[in-house]
């Protein structure tokens, strides 16, 4: 069995926004037909108490010739902002479904930061008006410029106003 080994830097470049947020809005209509299954995640506070760690599997329809099973762990260390080390850190494991053999670990920062833009401009352009172009963004990390980026797939831009704790953060954030 060959299992495919996927960095941070590696997640990035293979999943472009656009390609992202079409994947997404599938993937939430595969949800609402009942072709996923996708239980609660599982969080537990991390022992020092400075964090979490969290579980969140989900299963797509074993009848399907293309059927998976995946499971995201990370841990989430709010501590971490400004240091060398990402908030969310952890792997996505994807197991191919017809005999559970494991086929790929990707690095969980990538894709969170990714996959969690990719929602919401999946959602904005299903939900937000034709003519929405304000933007506000909460937060300077890393989520921060891949909502950027899909939000700027999703709508026609006119203002974005960014807030954050540290005026200094915004500053590098709008350079």
């Amino acid at each position: 069995m060959k299992v495919l080994v996927v960095g941070q830097r590696e997640v990035a470049a293979l999943l472009p926004m656009a390609e992202c947020m079409d994947a997404m809005a599938d993937a939430l209509r595969a949800l609402a037909r009942g072709d996923v299954v996708l239980p609660l995640r599982q969080v537990l506070t991390l022992p020092a108490g400075n964090g979490a760690f969290a579980v969140m599997p989900a299963v797509q329809d074993g009848r399907a010739a293309d059927s998976a099973a995946a499971v995201k762990a990370i841990t989430v260390v709010p501590g971490n902002h400004g240091t060398a080390f990402d908030s969310h850190q952890g792997a996505v494991l994807l197991f191919e479904g017809e005999h559970g053999s494991l086929r790929a670990i990707l690095d969980a920062s990538a894709v969170t930061a990714i996959r969690t833009a990719a929602v919401s401009g999946a959602a904005t352009r299903a939900l937000a008006r034709e003519d929405a172009g304000d933007l506000a963004i909460l937060g300077t990390g890393v989520q921060a410029q891949t909502h950027l980026e899909a939000m700027h797939l999703a709508r026609r831009l006119r203002r974005v106003r960014v807030w954050s704790r540290d005026a200094a953060h915004v500053r590098a954030f709008a350079a």
